[in-house]
């Protein structure tokens, strides 16, 4: 290794040393700021949380502020005052709660039992825990616990701040246990005064705050109340309750014992300052004050943020309390993240290095890399070339194949007018034979048959028509249905039309047709030669799977004679035609309409088939007999109607809920109805008037 390159090393090692050393200074700054911006939003959410406390608390003491002065103005307390001097100091016997509301029922107004009844009804209106008057003494005459065990009635309070207070400035307020109740509460007083205006005695009432710390404790937050000698009155830890957050002065001390305000509570130190201002809080109740100062930080207890708020009367401090534990782990977790990003930077720096001494295979495996993406991408415009290239031919497949569609439809359509006129030109030609037969030995037969072949070249003529109608309604067809205006049609005389144009198969097969649940006065929204072509088309696919059927029982006929077996009775064949309206439909678009259902007696529709049944050149035909466009047409023919048609299946609202009750197929199709079913056709005739649509 060359002197050049040992400099290098050094000074490389040198830089990475440096490197690490500013980053940990950068940790450590890190750290105290992400410190110093947490506490700074915890002081924000806890001056927010205190507003909210105090604003709550001193709403709660408001609420009693006046009343031991309205009742200390009541005639009926001075009288009380003024009749009975100076109590006995003894305890009133208890008397059963039943005699002693009969007793206070009937008690005239101005004597004890009056009053005792009259603060108990104005404690419970106002939510008072307890409120009770006293002689000038501190005598306890009258309350509203008379009735109760630990009754105030008999028992002297001239030593509680509250009562002296109001004797003196004519108003009291202080926070104690009670003495005889053992029950925590502010008391709020004002003085009874005489006629001259001499006191006669003091009207005390006791506030309970016990709800108001339930609702600190449920809200989770560390909350407390603190008096002026810094001992916790309310807390949302019932252990915190009685203590001080600080030692508490001997003279103080001898003040709160005097007065007996905690009952005897020890009022051990809970909390020690420390010098930035937080407070550590724990729960060592047995240890003294400055046992307590002689504990570490860990051993006294959890450290807490403090923020206090000045609340409530007799210089009182509310404290919210954030542990700053989450603190402390919010800062650990930015100064490992920032480790992190540290090291990850320093692994980086050596990958660089890395890196650089490997630029020279890096150049070799590119100019490799260089040859290889040229030969795909070589590769790859000759694939995109064959693929443009198969996409053309798809796209040519596909328009012969629309156009093989177009075509087959095309003849499907056309074929039907041209039975029809094949039909009614045989049948012409044979009553044009039979009339010329017998014209000389019967005119009246000549006459009628000339008559029937009249008739039978006017269809003939119709149906010439109606081909090209159907030609120049080729775009139409095409067209989306939504451009087309449908209009009131009536359905009977298109399904005549239908039978009539099918009536030589009809015959042929000794069809029965029955229209016995098919109204005559139906009415549909649609366009003629598209109904016509629609029905034609049911019908006919029905006629075939009866001629089918029918040439198979033909067959099994014959295989039973000549097997000698018996000839079973052979159904005839049956079509129905049934209708059944609706007031709103879902498959239309929840629009009023009802449903032709076309069900026939013949083999059925196989279930391998139902899938694709709508579907082009689906056919159950032998080759030559059709090319299964009927139903594709027929169902494209009900969507530009503005109906639907299916194959009936579990779905059905008729019953059966599958297939035909006849034993074959059976076709639902759904059409649109006129909003007003007062529109009644004739059939084939039109009617116009106020109020109706033109129908045909």
């Amino acid at each position: 290794m060359t002197l050049s390159a040992l400099r290098r090393r050094r000074l490389a090692w040198l830089a990475l040393s440096a490197s690490l050393l500013a980053g940990l200074m950068a940790l450590f700054a890190l750290w105290h700021w992400e410190l110093a911006r947490g506490e700074r939003d915890a002081r924000q959410h806890a001056a927010t949380r205190l507003n909210f406390y105090a604003s709550t608390l001193n709403a709660e003491l408001s609420r009693f502020q006046w009343l031991p002065e309205l009742l200390a103005r009541q005639a009926r307390v001075r009288i009380i005052l003024g009749e009975q001097g100076v109590p006995p100091a003894a305890t009133p016997p208890v008397i059963p709660s039943d005699e002693r509301d009969a007793a206070n029922a009937a008690a005239p107004l101005g004597s004890s039992s009056d009053l005792n009844q009259h603060l108990r009804r104005v404690a419970r209106a106002s939510g008072a825990a307890a409120i009770f008057l006293t002689d000038r003494d501190g005598m306890t005459v009258a309350a509203s616990n008379f009735d109760e065990p630990d009754s105030f009635v008999g028992y002297r309070y001239d030593y509680r701040p509250y009562f002296i207070d109001a004797l003196a400035r004519g108003r009291g307020e202080f926070f104690a246990v009670g003495n005889t109740t053992g029950r925590p509460g502010y008391f709020v007083s004002a003085p009874v005064l005489g006629a001259e205006g001499e006191p006669l005695g003091v009207m005390v009432v006791k506030v309970s705050l016990e709800a108001l710390e339930d609702t600190w404790r449920q809200a989770g937050e560390t909350v407390l109340l603190a008096d002026a000698n810094r001992i916790v009155l309310l807390a949302s830890r019932r252990n915190w309750k009685y203590r001080a957050l600080e030692a508490i002065e001997p003279q103080a001390l001898d003040s709160i014992r005097a007065q007996q305000q905690f009952r005897g509570a020890p009022l051990t130190p809970l909390s020690r300052e420390l010098e930035d201002g937080s407070l550590v809080l724990g729960d060592n109740h047995e240890l003294s004050a400055s046992e307590i100062a002689r504990l570490p930080t860990a051993a006294m207890g959890q450290r807490y943020l403090d923020e206090s708020l000045a609340s409530g009367p007799l210089g009182w401090q509310l404290h919210f309390l954030m542990p700053l534990r989450p603190l402390y782990i919010q800062a650990r977790n930015v100064v490992l993240v920032g480790l992190a990003v540290i090291l990850g930077l320093a692994m980086m720096a050596l990958w660089m290095r890395e890196r650089q001494a490997r630029l020279g295979l890096i150049r070799r495996e590119a100019v490799m890399m260089r040859e290889i993406n040229e030969r795909l991408e070589e590769r790859v415009a000759q694939r995109s070339r064959e693929l443009e290239a198969t996409r053309d031919e798809l796209v040519q497949a596909g328009k012969l194949a629309a156009l093989g569609t177009m075509a087959a439809g095309i003849a499907h359509e056309l074929n039907q007018p041209l039975v029809g006129i094949r039909t009614y030109a045989a049948s012409g030609g044979k009553l044009l034979a039979r009339g010329i037969a017998s014209a000389a030995t019967r005119p009246e037969l000549t006459a009628r048959a000339a008559e029937s072949a009249a008739s039978n070249f006017t269809r003939i003529s119709e149906l010439s028509e109606r081909l090209a109608d159907m030609i120049r309604q080729l775009r139409v067809f095409v067209r989306p249905a939504s451009q087309q205006a449908p209009v009131a049609l009536a359905l009977a005389p298109r399904i005549d039309f239908a039978l009539e144009l099918l009536a030589e198969r009809v015959t042929a097969l000794d069809l029965t047709v029955e229209q016995d649940a098919l109204p005559r006065d139906i009415i549909v929204m649609g366009e003629q030669v598209r109904l016509e072509q629609l029905l034609t088309n049911l019908i006919r696919n029905a006629l075939d799977a009866l001629e089918g059927e029918q040439k198979a029982q033909q067959v099994d006929q014959q295989t039973d004679q000549q097997s000698d077996e018996p000839d079973d009775k052979r159904a005839a064949p049956r079509l129905r035609l049934s209708w059944q309206a609706w007031p709103a439909v879902a498959s239309l678009e929840g629009q009023p309409g009802g449903c032709l259902r076309i069900e026939d007696n013949g083999p059925g529709i196989d279930p391998a088939l139902r899938a694709t049944l709508f579907d082009p050149f689906t056919t159950t035909r032998e080759v030559g007999e059709g090319m299964g466009m009927g139903l594709f047409l027929s169902y494209g023919l009900a969507r530009d109607l503005g109906g639907q048609l299916r194959l009936a299946d579990g779905a059905s609202v008729f019953e059966p809920a599958e297939g035909s009750a006849l034993g074959g197929a059976c076709f639902e199709l759904w059409l649109r109805t006129p909003a007003s079913e007062a529109t009644h056709a004739a059939d084939g005739t039109e009617q116009q008037g106020s109020g109706q649509q033109s129908v045909t």
